[in-house]
């Protein structure tokens, strides 16, 4: 019962051009006056004053007219009824029960239904908000000229004040609960997806390694961290995976990517925070050590090698083995990352043309 309660009021609209928001945010408002009405019935009968019963009721059944309306497939029409019907009783109940009843708060409400049911321009927002501030104070300056029609009593006048602040609150977080639960919900969508497109934009779909392009980026910080004083050192290798292009041609490309994807595992997996690493192309990674000098980082890689002829790489009935070849340096923050990459990449061939499965420093 309750959820169907629930869906009734959640219910889209079935004009393509008009969104489910506006009408949600009138039925709120529609339902949570018709809950003060009734309270107000409530209050009146129980200390005796049957005058404004007949009044209470009728903005009762307004306000469930009001609700009605926005089932029409009409959210204009919808709007203007709420809120003529709103500006309207505000002004009777002023000259009825004046001032101190609080009744006036209610134009705050009327200000948030502008702001949340139109997709105005701002400008005209902001002029409604102008009518409604000069509304108010015609609402104090009539009362400090007039009395009001019925004069109720202190206690009374009391629980009256604190009705329409308690409606008024409610009013208002009903309405802005609505209006922000879908725009926060899609700025959380769209952070994702940024941080999605980001992701995708900044690692190698094949290994799961930074590409080339935010390893460069990743280096251009650490040249900003040198010049600032935040770190002494770095050094950098590139490594080629021996013979990968008789891996290719003797079991196919498929077995070529899983030789990549095992590596890249292995890297990160004894690396950890000793450095970082990233599919420089093809099946070329490279490697930056941090707050390493290349004895450090020669340390490292040497280990690395060692426990990479252990490893054995599966693929169908085929058992696969490897070795990498290494250009290690020093990374020179002077001369920048073309320099550096330069260097270690002339000491990766030197070192291929030597025999290969070596480090070259």
């Amino acid at each position: 019962m309750i959820q169907r309660f629930i869906a009734m009021i959640f219910k889209d609209v079935e004009n393509e051009n008009e969104t489910k928001k506006v009408s949600v945010i009138l039925r709120l408002n529609a339902l949570i006056m018709c809950v003060y009405f009734l309270c107000l019935l409530g209050i009146f009968l129980t200390v005796g004053e049957s005058t404004p019963l007949i009044m209470l009721l009728m903005c009762f059944c307004v306000y469930g007219l009001a609700f009605y309306t926005t089932y029409l497939n009409d959210t204009k029409l919808a709007v203007y009824f709420s809120v003529l019907f709103t500006t309207i009783w505000i002004f009777i109940f002023i000259r009825q029960f004046g001032w101190d009843c609080g009744i006036q708060h209610f134009i705050f409400v009327l200000i948030v239904l502008g702001f949340t049911i139109s997709y105005r321009k701002l400008s005209w927002k902001l002029l409604m908000s102008a009518i409604a501030c000069l509304f108010r104070l015609s609402l104090y300056a009539y009362t400090r000229q007039y009395e009001p029609r019925y004069l109720l009593g202190n206690e009374i006048s009391v629980i009256y004040q604190i009705t329409n602040t308690i409606f008024v609150f409610i009013g208002i977080t009903g309405i802005l609960s609505v209006f922000t639960k879908d725009s926060i919900e899609m700025e959380q969508k769209l952070i994702q997806y940024n941080e999605k497109l980001h992701r995708l934009a900044s690692v190698d779909p094949l290994t799961g390694l930074l590409n080339r392009r935010s390893m460069r980026e990743f280096l251009e910080k650490k040249i900003r961290a040198y010049k600032d004083g935040h770190i002494e050192g770095m050094s950098i290798a590139i490594g080629d995976i021996d013979f990968f292009k008789k891996i290719n041609d003797t079991y196919g490309h498929e077995c070529g990517d899983v030789v990549l994807k095992r590596l890249s595992s292995f890297f990160l997996s004894n690396l950890e925070n000793k450095g970082t690493i990233s599919r420089w192309g093809g099946e070329e990674f490279l490697f930056a050590f941090h707050h390493m000098n290349g004895d450090e980082a020669m340390m490292v890689l040497n280990d690395l090698n060692r426990k990479m002829k252990k490893m054995e790489i599966h693929y169908k009935e085929h058992m696969i083995k490897v070795t990498m070849t290494f250009g290690l340096s020093e990374f020179d923050f002077e001369r920048g990352i073309d320099y550096s990459v330069n260097d270690v990449d002339k000491k990766l061939y030197r070192g291929k043309e030597a025999g290969r499965d070596r480090t070259i420093y």
